[in-house]
């Protein structure tokens, strides 16, 4: 066989696929018979034959004599390798730049090369991860951050045979498995820890984004706790660009709170801004937030940190488990409890 009759074969399989993500043949869908598929590629049978051998060998289609050829997916364990691990995140920021350190000293002890994809603002994420399967790529770890992907996103990607974890997400559904943080109880940890410091009255300050699922559960978690504590939100489009974040508007958010004697915040980056601000401005509060920022210490905030080390190791378990000859990988959520740094 020479290489151009290599890639040929490769390449009908590769458009066999692509119509399998993009919906033209479904789960348990006949396909063409042989003949057919050859005419439509215009390539001998020989080449389809080979090509359909493959999918066949990594249990995307099946095909029976006198039945014809159908696509069966398999969402379980695969026999596969580690060796290459793609990450994809959104441009880096003091939060994924911790984790990025943490993920790569864990590839190393692996042996495991990583290569950064960020999440592109010109094509859908969805098209993203397919250009990824596309390049041979099989284990994939996401944050998705606030971009909500469809499940039959993933089911697809899966039963096509690729690896997914996802980081920093409640849930991952039936096709990924999902690391983050224990949100729960990082808020709880530093809500008492505001009751312990004398605070009665305890406000909270978070992104206006409860899309996010970790948002969510820290916020819902605080409502529990105190269901009649103040909330103030903060537009979500300051996220990535903190300097633009006005004193006014700092301001006219701690006006608002200036019953609170102690303010817990949702993100550790919001718990500096503001109370550097409050600090210069004299006004007196406790402070508590979730992850560790510079400056944090020097202004007295509670603080939980995200074990990264730990949502590393846990990341390459999940892979782990889902490239093993045994069939026996479900899609399961796990919870790393955080470090408290009070």
């Amino acid at each position: 066989m020479n290489l151009s009759e290599e890639n040929l074969y490769k390449k009908v399989k590769s458009d066999l696929c692509r119509k399998i993500f993009e919906g033209i043949y479904q789960d348990g869908d006949l396909i063409p018979p042989e003949r057919k598929l050859s005419e439509e590629l215009g390539v001998s049978r020989v080449t389809t034959r080979k090509a359909l051998k493959l999918l066949e060998e990594e249990r995307i289609i099946s095909r029976v004599q006198g039945s014809g050829t159908r696509v069966t997916m398999h969402y379980g364990a695969r026999p596969g390798n580690m060796e290459i691990i793609t990450l994809v995140a959104s441009a880096q920021n003091e939060f994924f730049s911790r984790f990025l350190d943490a993920f790569q000293t864990e590839a190393d002890k692996q042996d495991a090369l990583v290569l950064y994809k960020q999440k592109p603002h010109r094509i859908s994420l969805e098209k993203c991860l397919y250009q990824i399967y596309e390049k041979g790529i099989r284990n994939v770890v996401l944050w998705p951050e606030n971009i909500q992907v469809e499940e039959e996103t993933f089911r697809l990607l899966r039963g096509l045979g690729m690896n997914l974890v996802l980081f920093d997400a409640v849930a991952g559904g039936k096709y990924a498995d999902a690391v983050c943080l224990d949100n729960k109880d990082a808020l709880t940890g530093i809500y008492r820890k505001l009751e312990q410091a004398g605070c009665k009255k305890i406000g909270y300050v978070g992104w206006d984004k409860n899309g996010i699922g970790s948002l969510r559960v820290r916020e819902n978690t605080f409502q529990k706790l105190k269901p009649d504590g103040h909330i103030e939100y903060i537009s979500y489009e300051y996220h990535n660009r903190l300097n633009d974040l006005s004193d006014q508007m700092i301001r006219r958010t701690l006006e608002a709170m200036k019953d609170c004697d102690g303010i817990l915040y949702a993100v550790g980056e919001l718990g500096v801004k503001f109370e550097n601000y409050a600090r210069l401005k004299g006004i007196s509060h406790k402070a508590g937030m979730i992850g560790v920022m510079p400056g944090a210490e020097e202004l007295g905030i509670y603080m939980v940190a995200q074990d990264f080390t730990g949502m590393a190791k846990q990341i390459f378990r999940c892979l782990q488990m889902q490239n093993q000859v045994e069939d026996i990988w479900e899609a399961a959520d796990y919870f790393v409890k955080g470090h408290q740094q009070f």
